[in-house]
Parts: C-alpha cells; structure tokens; sequence
C-alpha cells in the first residue's frame, strides 16, 4: 500500500458488526477470544488469550476479556469530548487494570476519526482493509517465530504494551475494515474475502456489517476445519521450515467496519 497523505473527513463515520464463534470446547464455551465495539468513541478491539496457560490451569480467556473490558471503559470515561481516541494509551490503561490477573492475550485496537484508521497491535490480532472490494491492506503482525506472537501478560515472558505497533491510515467513504483474532487471519487470505464482498455487492446492493461479519466468522470456521486446503497458516508454517496441512481450529472473531458518508 503506498504512503497517503493522512487528510481528516469530518463527514466519515465507521459503522460496525461482529460475530465470535468460540472453539467447541465445554471446559471452556466462553473460548479465549475476546472483543468490544465503541459506537460513539468509533473504536473497536479484539484480544486473544494464549491458550498454553491452560496446562497451567489458568484460563487464559479471562485475562482476555478483562484486556477488553478495561479498553472499554477507558475508552469512554478517558476520552475527552471531540477528542481522537489514541489506540496505544488505551492499551496500556486496560494492560495496567490487568495486573492481578494471570494468563497472557495478544489485543488490536482501532479507532476511526474523520476518515483517519489510527491502530495499536501487539501479537498476531489485526485487520485487513478492503476498497471498491479489493484487498489493499494488512496489518503486519509480531511474532518471535513461527506460531509464537508477541503477547500482554504479567509473567516474565509476557511483553507490555510498550512494544505495541502503531500505525494511522487514510480511509475514504464505502472502505471496509475487516479486524479479527488468529482464528480469522490463519484461516482466511484477503483474496477470499474480496469474493464475499463482491458476493454482497452484486446480490444485496450493498455491505451490511453484521451480516458480512457472520459470513466470513463462518467461512472462516469452515477453512479452519478443512484438512487440505492452503490457509495463510500452512502458507506461513511452509516459511518457517514447519510442516502444517490445512486450516487451523482456533476461537475466531470478526469485526466488520465500513466507513460511509454521513453529511
């Protein structure tokens, strides 16, 4: 994607839709996923516990979901009136309100402001963008090697928010931001999220959030189950020097943002 020119819309407002389809576990039906959605501060998040606590007996799953929760509320009882939402500073209030709790989640938050895309990532979360149904952006993401991201956490081997990476994009009206955890992003390329959208264009008239985020949370869950096919996991595994053959089962969440017009 090249360099824009980071110019403010006043007009643009984003509006959102989610879906989580947790992994089908009964010690654990919550999963590890967690999100929350900020209509008025325009600000969305998603954390993802790290499961390997559980062979400690911890689960994971909570700290994730304290993680967004504490965004949450610093999002809206930090923020100022008519003033940007800074995705790092929120990381790292909710990070400080999880200090008694055990477990370790990788989080990405996003906040929109007059056409500006402003992100703070830490792990293998992130999100995609979409123009005119055409893939033209992915996050990167932070990992020490191959399966083992970056992650929040109170324990020695835990980073802090400080590590976060930050970036800002420019977004015109009609964009699509599709964020979601590792269970979306193994399992889906940009490339087959272009046909959903093309998909919705044609047969509907036009995007609707929550119907999009269902649709790719399921074509998501249904990659993840398919021995054969090539995901951006097994793509990724074959970098590494791994060997892994088809999607991978993980908790997925979706959270679907399309920037529109309000004047």
């Amino acid at each position: 994607m090249k360099k824009q020119r980071l110019s403010k819309d006043p007009h643009l407002k984003m509006v959102c839709g989610h879906c989580y389809i947790p992994k089908d576990d009964e010690s654990k039906p919550e999963g590890d996923d967690a999100h929350f959605i900020s209509t008025d501060q325009q600000t969305i998040g998603v954390a993802d516990g790290v499961g390997g606590w559980a062979k400690h007996g911890i689960d994971a799953g909570e700290y994730a979901r304290e993680l967004m929760l504490n965004a949450l509320f610093t999002v809206h009882n930090k923020v100022s009136s008519g003033r940007a939402v800074n995705p790092k500073r929120v990381l790292q209030e909710a990070f400080l309100a999880n200090t008694d709790l055990q477990g370790s989640s990788t989080a990405c938050i996003l906040a929109h402001s007059d056409g500006i895309l402003h992100a703070a990532n830490v792990g293998d979360s992130g999100f995609m963008l979409f123009r005119n149904n055409k893939f033209i952006y992915r996050s990167p993401i932070q990992q020490r090697r191959f399966n083992c991201p970056y992650q929040l956490g109170n324990s020695e081997e835990s980073d802090g928010p400080d590590c976060a990476r930050e970036l800002k994009i420019a977004v015109v009206a009609g964009d699509v931001i599709v964020l979601g955890t590792d269970g979306l992003l193994d399992n889906m390329f940009g490339r087959e999220i272009e046909e959903v959208l093309k998909g919705e264009s044609k047969t509907k008239g036009g995007i609707q959030p929550k119907e999009l985020a269902v649709l790719i949370a399921q074509l998501s869950l249904y990659n993840s189950f398919d021995k054969y096919t090539n995901s951006p996991f097994s793509e990724a595994a074959k970098k590494a020097g791994k060997y892994h053959k088809g999607g991978k089962i993980d908790d997925i969440t979706v959270i679907v943002g399309q920037i529109v017009d309000v004047s």
